[in-house]
């Protein structure tokens, strides 16, 4: 099975191919990013090399990122600039799992709060975390916290 790492890199030489310009710059931030990542993780003495959990944890921070992007090109009017995010947003999503939807992230949200016996917004550090090595890459943290303080009382 191919990493994340590669699957990315392949994408990359096919875009460059493809002669994808929105492609091709994006993915190369990609992997920008996740370098950037090695390196602080190398000066940290963890390893050579991010796990794949946190390159998805990166890519869903640079889904976030453009989303503000999209909003604040909306409020402005470039809908040229908005286009080229929520290609980038298309893009990157191609490297995610498949993502839980609202109505099936509130089951989870639920049964994990039954399954940690979560009591109190006090759990909510520890229903996140769980929550985050069970679904990598596959939820919206800031979903899941609203979801969980409106069950955590």
């Amino acid at each position: 099975m191919t990493s994340l790492r590669e699957k990315i890199k392949l994408s990359l030489d096919k875009n460059v191919k493809n002669r994808d310009e929105i492609a091709t710059s994006t993915v190369r931030l990609i992997l920008a990013a996740i370098k950037d990542h090695d390196i602080q993780f190398r000066t940290k003495k963890k390893g050579d090399l991010i796990s794949d959990e946190e390159i998805l944890n990166l890519l869903l921070n640079m889904i976030k990122q453009r989303k503000e992007s999209v909003k604040i090109y909306s409020k402005a009017g470039r809908e040229d600039l908005k286009k080229r995010e929520e290609k980038e947003i298309e893009i990157i999503n191609s490297f995610l799992p498949h993502q839980i939807k609202a109505d099936e992230l509130n089951t989870i949200v639920l049964e994990s709060i039954k399954e940690l016996d979560c009591s109190s917004i006090k759990d909510l550090g520890k229903l996140i975390s769980f929550l985050k090595s069970k679904y990598p890459g596959q939820l919206d943290m800031q979903e899941v916290a609203e979801k969980a303080k409106k069950n955590l009382q």
